[in-house]
């Protein structure tokens, strides 16, 4: 999804004042294209709330008026955005919050509205999930429970990843399974209910994080596909991926993210021949790490063996004896291994403050 700001005349226009009617919401609404309008006090022309399609809907269901003030029907306590952050962190909050519109303030007054747009890509992906880890680190959770149906703000993580991704344009799905995946076939089924496809892969022993790709039939696969683990909860912008993928004309990309490392002591510098040159007290180091997502084109496929353990990064390594190309694609925003019982404890803090 694409993050887009409105300020100016832009944001002028898609505004309603609290004496406009209903109906001229509407229209207001549907001559730009989206389902919200913010309301201003037409006295002071400061920020009332919103108006978004569903408070209208149900203003009129309840015997309100098309010709009644907007600010009958209007939202007075939305979700807003009162301190200026880089846009990567907005779309971050949207997504976790699962909103498409966050209002700006300034005081009391309407700086701009960000909006998230859904963006068709040109073939419907498939994204291939490794979801069939033991979850040994997060024991005893994982006693009766496969990992990805674990709760985390209501829903099981393999619900958000999954939600994320079709809304990033993720038509289908191909599951891999093992450790108690007759439950992940029964909460899922054909994926109807989260309107998606979902076919399944069963492992009969442990493949690693790429040896499933090998019980998979190319054909079922769109071209290129996204493939990642089954504990990455993240907000990847899946459209900028497959287009750096393509335009880079790689067969494979990895997507990076930074890992800040404090050295917990203080660094020398010094020559070859041990003569001191500076030091510098716990200095912070960047390193980009694997954020264990991947967009792949199906050249690789014939790369993986069949029927054996084959970790993702190895591919990439195997790769290199073939001619073909890989890279690596850096993710900026949210990122979040729940792999671990810290790191679950750490998503679980997040979804409790709402992003």
């Amino acid at each position: 999804m694409r993050l887009t700001t409105l300020t100016g005349e832009d944001l002028r226009r898609v505004c309603v004042r609290t004496d406009q009617s209903v109906r001229e919401s509407m229209a207001v609404m549907s001559d730009a294209g989206l389902r919200l309008a913010p309301v201003l006090d037409a006295e002071s022309g400061r920020f009332y709330g919103v108006a978004a399609d569903g408070d209208l809907r149900r203003f009129l269901a309840a015997n309100g008026s098309l010709e009644a003030p907007v600010s009958d029907a209007a939202n007075r306590n939305p979700v807003v955005l009162e301190e200026v952050l880089n846009p990567t962190e907005v779309r971050s909050r949207m997504l976790w919050r699962g909103i498409e519109y966050l209002p700006l303030l300034r005081g009391d007054r309407l700086e701009a509205l960000y909006v998230l747009w859904t963006v068709s890509a040109p073939e419907r992906l498939t994204a291939v999930i490794m979801a069939g880890g033991l979850g040994s680190r997060l024991k005893p959770l994982t006693d009766a429970c496969p990992k990805p149906l674990i709760k985390l703000g209501g829903k099981p993580i393999l619900t958000h990843i999954i939600e994320h991704l079709r809304n990033e344009g993720v038509g289908r799905f191909v599951l891999s399974i093992n450790y108690l995946g007759d439950m992940i076939v029964d909460h899922y089924g054909d994926g109807a209910s989260l309107g998606v496809e979902i076919a399944y892969v069963h492992e009969t022993s442990r493949m690693g994080t790429g040896g499933a790709l090998g019980l998979i039939d190319p054909a079922t696969l769109s071209e290129p596909f996204v493939c990642l683990n089954g504990d990455i909860l993240n907000d990847l912008d899946l459209n900028a991926l497959r287009e750096r993928h393509l335009s880079s004309g790689w067969d494979a990309t990895m997507v990076v993210r930074d890992h800040n490392y404090t050295v917990p002591y203080g660094v020398v510098r010094k020559t070859d021949d041990g003569s001191f040159v500076g030091s510098e007290e716990k200095p912070t180091m960047v390193f980009q790490i694997n954020a264990g997502i991947y967009m792949l084109s199906k050249s690789v496929l014939p790369v993986v063996p069949k029927g054996r353990f084959y970790d993702l990064p190895t591919l990439f390594e195997d790769m290199r004896t073939r001619d073909l190309r890989s890279g690596t694609f850096t993710h900026q925003g949210r990122w979040i291994d729940v792999g671990t019982r810290e790191e679950y404890e750490r998503a679980l803090d997040i979804f409790e403050a709402g992003y």
